[in-house]
């Protein structure tokens, strides 16, 4: 289940499997467990890493202080995940420019953005592929005339939309770190923090490469702290579209009444809905593991 300070040393999460001998048997570690391992690697990562890296597929403090941030937001712990995203974007806050992008029929470039910390990409599944995924009405209507995501993002095909936006020019779904989604992080925190200018300078900061330069852009404003958060989660929900964080940020948003939601889709005529907070947030253990480990399954 989602990352819980309250419950994480009692919630079972995966299997951490510490040592090479495959006789050495496994039970599944506590959530608190998981996120230890991941945390204290990343450190030691942290520590014998390069600050830079020559190429994009190779690790660097850059993009470690970048992975910090974002596992801290997944943990909730926004003060970490400012700290971490602070350290990431004083190192280097570049972003690109998307006015100065070549866009192709199936690209948003044929080249590795200047954004781009860390390069991964995620399994390729014939349901996300540009053909199949049919890209929300809703989701794409939120977007301004003027924003250069709507035109870069999407194309139009049988009288819907489909994804092309994806940082990896092998057509991949881009998985991996860049300095848009640490901006996103740092605002959010700030907004947390009640640090509203500061929050939606960074907002700006992103957005104003987003925009075209046909001198439409006006800066976006906050009434309060509450304001600039609600903006800053309507952006990050459009800027990281089809990177994999999505699911991990519902099942945060869920332990804020807030942000909660409900999930709803009607397939052959039968509505599924998955409720907040619901334990079909953690999928199942395919039942092969289970019979042969004798492990935990999750709960249905």
């Amino acid at each position: 289940m989602p990352y819980d300070p309250s419950t994480s040393r009692t919630d079972p999460g995966i299997c951490l499997r510490l040592s090479p001998d495959f006789n050495i048997g496994t039970n599944r570690a506590t959530v608190q467990q998981c996120y230890d391992q991941i945390l204290e690697d990343l450190q030691t990562a942290l520590d014998l890493l390069p600050s830079t890296s020559s190429y994009k597929t190779q690790p660097s403090k850059w993009a470690a202080n970048a992975l910090f941030a974002r596992i801290y937001l997944a943990m909730r712990n926004y003060s970490k995940a400012f700290s971490y995203a602070d350290a990431c974007l004083l190192q280097n806050g570049v972003l690109t420019d998307y006015n100065t992008l070549n866009l192709s029929s199936f690209n948003i470039s044929n080249t590795l953005l200047d954004e781009d910390i860390f390069h991964t990409s995620l399994v390729g599944y014939y349901l996300l592929g540009r053909t199949r995924a049919i890209i929300d009405s809703t989701l794409y209507n939120s977007y301004n005339q003027n924003d250069l995501r709507k035109t870069l993002f999407f194309f139009p095909t049988n009288g819907s939309f489909r994804f092309r936006g994806s940082y990896d020019y092998n057509n991949n779904k881009f998985s991996g770190l860049a300095t848009d989604e640490i901006y996103l992080i740092r605002a959010e925190c700030n907004a947390r923090a009640g640090n509203v200018v500061a929050a939606m300078n960074d907002l700006n900061t992103l957005l104003i490469k987003r925009w075209s330069n046909n001198g439409s852009w006006v800066p976006f404003t906050a009434t309060d702290a509450d304001d600039a958060l609600r903006k800053i989660l309507i952006e990050r929900r459009k800027e990281l579209i089809f990177r994999g964080l999505r699911w991990t940020d519902l099942r945060r948003f869920n332990k804020e009444d807030a942000f909660k939601k409900t999930l709803t889709r009607i397939i052959n005529g039968i509505t599924y809905t998955l409720t907040p907070n619901n334990i079909k947030y953690a999928v199942p253990i395919p039942p092969t593991e289970v019979q042969l480990s004798g492990i935990s399954q999750n709960p249905r």
